[in-house]
Parts: structure tokens; C-alpha cells; sequence
């Protein structure tokens, strides 16, 4: 599936989208280092329901997906820089399902050392702006664990609404399962600003 409203040429590209504190960029091979420090993590990559990355190179093979999917129209996925600090902070992501056409599902990771300062939030507010404006997207929806207290936080801000809990089958996870539609979503934004 093809990412709704969007040329296929222009799908070549990370649109480049800016907040007051962060730059959300196309990931490169400057972000692999910085991607590992993440995904070896155990904790954060436990919460985000990731493997734990145990060789660097799984950081080529990360990107390379990446890319594919967005060559691919299955997915975008930003790197999220903040300005004074080195290397990317964290990535965000909107994948497209084969099918949902007017629909993406939210996923965001942060380093560990930029938890509990609001930059997911600033983050995923500034993606879900662009799904609904940009993509004219009827919906987002996100997963999260049930343990993982802050992201479920984060979702509730943006006026995402619980719809569901699961197992994730793949660790035994508890998760639980939201969505945002448009009519809603471009609200709460607005009165966020």
C-alpha cells in the first residue's frame, strides 16, 4: 500500500518537520551509534517492545529497513535531533497498514538520558499534525505495554483514546491499544499550541 495523498516520488524523501525544541530528520548512518545505545538498552528497548540489539551491525540492518519501507510506502521514519546535543535523541515512526488507507500507527522511541522532559510528546504531537493536515489521515492509532506508564501518558495528552488491551504474542506482553480520529485529533492539538 501506498502512503495515502502523497506522490511516489516524493516518497524518496523524510519530510523535515521542526518543533520549538526538536528537528524531526531522515535517519542516516550518523544515527546507528546512537540507535544501538537506545536498542541495547534493556529497559528502553523492553518498554518499547523491541529485541535487545546485542552488534552494532543490526544498526545497518535498521536503517536499511527503514529506508525500504519508506521506498516502499509502508512507513516513515524520523530521527529526532535536539539542537545542543550530538547525536539523534530518539526516532518516531508512522507505519501504513495494507489495510487501512486513510490510517498510520504511531510509534516513538527516546534515548533514556531525554526521558520525562516532554520531547516524545513534542514529538508525536508534531507527527500526528502532520498524518491529519499533511496526509489528511482519518486516524492514528498506538500500542504501548501496560507497564510502560509514560508513553500511555503521552498518548491520553494527545487525546488518544483506549480502545483495547492484548497479549503481544511475540514476548507475552501486556499492551494495551488506542486511537485518535481526525475529527478529534486536530482539536486537542489546537488547544495544545
Amino acid at each position: 500500500m501506498a502512503l495515502p495523498r502523497v506522490e511516489t516520488a516524493a516518497m524518496k524523501t523524510v519530510p523535515r518537520l521542526t518543533t520549538p525544541r526538536l528537528v524531526l530528520r531522515a535517519p542516516g548512518e550518523r544515527d546507528i551509534l546512537a540507535w544501538f545505545a537506545r536498542a541495547s538498552d534493556i529497559e528502553s528497548a523492553s518498554l518499547a517492545g523491541d529485541p535487545v540489539a546485542d552488534d552494532i551491525s543490526a544498526g545497518a540492518r535498521w536503517l536499511a529497513l527503514a529506508r525500504q519501507r519508506l521506498a516502499d510506502g509502508r512507513a516513515i521514519k524520523w530521527s529526532i535531533d535536539q539542537p545542543g546535543v550530538a547525536d539523534a535523541i530518539g526516532t518516531i515512526t508512522l507505519s501504513f497498514g495494507a489495510n487501512e488507507a486513510k490510517a498510520a500507527a504511531l510509534g516513538f522511541v527516546l534515548g533514556r538520558a531525554h526521558w520525562g522532559q516532554g520531547l516524545a510528546s513534542e514529538a508525536a504531537r508534531e507527527v500526528v499534525r502532520y498524518a491529519f493536515e499533511t496526509l489528511a489521515l482519518e486516524q492514528v492509532t498506538a500500542e504501548a505495554a501496560a507497564r510502560n506508564i509514560a508513553s500511555l501518558r503521552i498518548l491520553a495528552k494527545l487525546g488518544f483514546k483506549h480502545v483495547g488491551s492484548f497479549i503481544d504474542e511475540s514476548d507475552g506482553e501486556q499492551c494495551e491499544r488506542f486511537v485518535l480520529d481526525a475529527r478529534i485529533g486536530p482539536l486537542v492539538l489546537a488547544n495544545q499550541a
